[in-house]
């Protein structure tokens, strides 16, 4: 008969390569009375299962001998929300140095557990997890369903009691007013936390990300870099990325990357080293690129948190940097993992182009351009419509080659990194004389079309200023600049007009979802959100019109 605890209802999956270990952690679970267990022995088993079934515990091994460690699965899995908020996660780990690595990076376990652990112990953190989780219930339960006024008024119900979890409460309400775009009250419970405890780190640092969401950079930077100095915060890559954001908001874009380089350099992470590498080829640092792109793909190569980009960008800088062999070797080893993706397929026919234009392979690129041009139908403000830009450029299409770069500027105009990765290309191509008329006059175009809109809002013209930035949005789907002031305009349009309208509202919705994809935590979205909802807080009291 199965032993009943508290925790028998809870199901548990084992991460694990050896089968006696798996063994031992299942009996030290039927122990504790959970009876629904089941086992991976590889991260990609796991991934597999836990989108297919809820958990309520994980205990993973950090060093599977596999392809993708602990640490690396369950961060994939956090990034890409497959974990529920109530399912805890505890590694499993055989060196006593393993605290002090998760500390660093940009996740961390609920709890984790030296070898050989006990069943009292898995007990013991297990106790301590559940008495928060249920003692903070109702706050993530709005939180799952992003009522986030619901989550302000379940935490200051926790701050009332005054009890162990008031921390926990503060901590969650600052980030909650952060979402909110209520800087300044962000801001005064970041400080009344710290009145309390001087050397909380989460509190320094949400206060240096509410000044950077107000605008206040120089408060941002020097409070991200007092964490950095700090013994408690040396290893916080969170602060390396405020003071990076920061100045390239400043448009201080090599001193950011010399920020994420160090960040790289203290957490040797495959994801810093991707940021770091990414940042470092639009400066045009292209040997610290290829390091830190070879990095990241030595360390992710064949394992479920491996990224396309990280082998496409790396291709490209070899190519840039005149080893085109070493390019199309890379391209070609990568091809059979993602021989399911068409974007690989088609940047690498791109890149592969490019490669062989530089070799003096004329035939041969052009016939490799005609396949990589047939898979573009529109170009995008990203990568893959650069790259083909570049190979046009390289081959002696001239015309094709600037249209593109020009389309790629007008989809995202105020996007300072593609503008950044254009201006290199135009460099890079011999067309540096170039870069004021794309890169310039067509940020110039898209800028006139919203300055028309809002000038017709200022004649009272209302209807069509909406038309005008309605038209913006069609052609140019995916500009974040354009869909801000559509958002905007919209809004204002409402409170002119003092009317409930449907489907205007309902658009206001579509562009702000929209624009949390293209800009996720971006502070210009929170404050456009906060002006949506507060621009529907002022319609509440007006008549609906069907």
């Amino acid at each position: 008969m199965a032993i009943q605890t508290p925790y028998s209802g809870i199901q548990a999956l084992i991460v694990d390569d050896m089968a006696v270990q798996q063994s031992t952690l299942r009996g030290h679970l039927s122990l504790l009375g959970m009876g629904k267990v089941d086992v991976a022995s590889n991260a990609e088993d796991a991934a597999r299962l836990i989108k297919q079934r809820k958990y309520g515990l994980i205990l993973c091994d950090y060093n599977l001998n596999q392809k993708t460690d602990g640490q690396q699965l369950f961060e994939y899995l956090r990034d890409s929300n497959a974990l529920p908020p109530d399912c805890l996660f505890f590694m499993i780990t055989a060196e006593s140095s393993y605290a002090s690595v998760a500390s660093a990076t940009e996740h961390h376990p609920d709890a984790y557990l030296l070898k050989p652990t006990t069943a009292a112990e898995i007990g013991d953190r297990l106790k301590v997890q559940l008495e928060k989780r249920t003692a903070l219930l109702a706050i993530t339960q709005k939180q799952a369903n992003e009522d986030l006024p619901g989550v302000l008024a379940e935490c200051d119900k926790v701050l009332a009691a005054k009890n162990r979890w008031f921390m926990q409460a503060l901590q969650i309400k600052g980030q909650t007013l952060l979402k909110l775009g209520k800087n300044d009250e962000a801001k005064a419970i970041y400080r009344s936390a710290l009145e309390q405890r001087p050397e909380l780190v989460w509190a320094q640092l949400g206060l240096a990300r509410a000044h950077k969401a107000a605008g206040q950079f120089e408060d941002a930077k020097r409070l991200a870099q007092q964490i950095i100095q700090s013994r408690e915060g040396e290893k916080n890559v969170a602060a390396y990325d405020v003071v990076a954001e920061a100045l390239e908001a400043q448009g201080d874009s090599q001193a950011a990357m010399w920020v994420l380089r160090d960040a790289a350099t203290v957490v040797p992470s495959a994801r810093r080293q991707r940021v770091a590498g990414e940042s470092a080829y639009r400066n045009g640092d292209l040997e610290t690129a290829k390091d830190f792109l070879q990095k990241a793909n030595k360390a992710t190569k064949g394992s479920v948190v491996a990224q396309q980009q990280d082998t496409l960008l790396l291709a490209q800088t070899m190519v840039d940097l005149g080893n085109n062999d070493e390019a199309v070797r890379l391209l070609a080893e990568a091809a059979p993992a993602y021989r399911n993706s068409a974007t690989f397929g088609n940047v690498a026919l791109a890149i592969q182009a490019q490669a062989e234009s530089r070799a003096g392979k004329t035939e041969e690129a052009q016939k490799t351009l005609a396949k990589a041009r047939a898979t573009l139908r529109k170009g995008k403000a990203d990568f893959p419509t650069v790259a083909l830009a570049k190979a046009e450029l390289m081959a002696g299409n001239v015309d094709a080659g600037l249209e593109l770069l020009s389309s790629a500027v007008s989809a995202d105009h105020e996007n300072p990194r593609i503008k950044q990765m254009v201006s290199t290309t135009l460099r890079d191509t011999g067309h540096e004389n170039k870069i004021q008329d794309i890169v310039d006059a067509g940020a110039a175009i898209l800028e006139t079309k919203v300055k028309d809109a809002r000038k017709l809002l200022r004649d009272s013209q209302i209807d069509d200023a909406v038309k005008a930035i309605e038209q913006a949005v069609s052609d140019y789907p995916e500009n974040t600049g354009v869909l801000l002031q559509a958002t905007q305009i919209n809004c204002m349009a409402l409170r002119l007009k003092k009317e409930h309208n449907y489907a205007m509202i309902e658009r206001v919705q579509g562009y702000l979802t929209r624009l949390e994809k293209l800009m996720p935590a971006n502070d210009r979205v929170t404050m456009m959100r906060r002006y949506f909802r507060e621009t529907m807080s002022e319609l509440e009291s007006q008549p609906v019109q069907m």
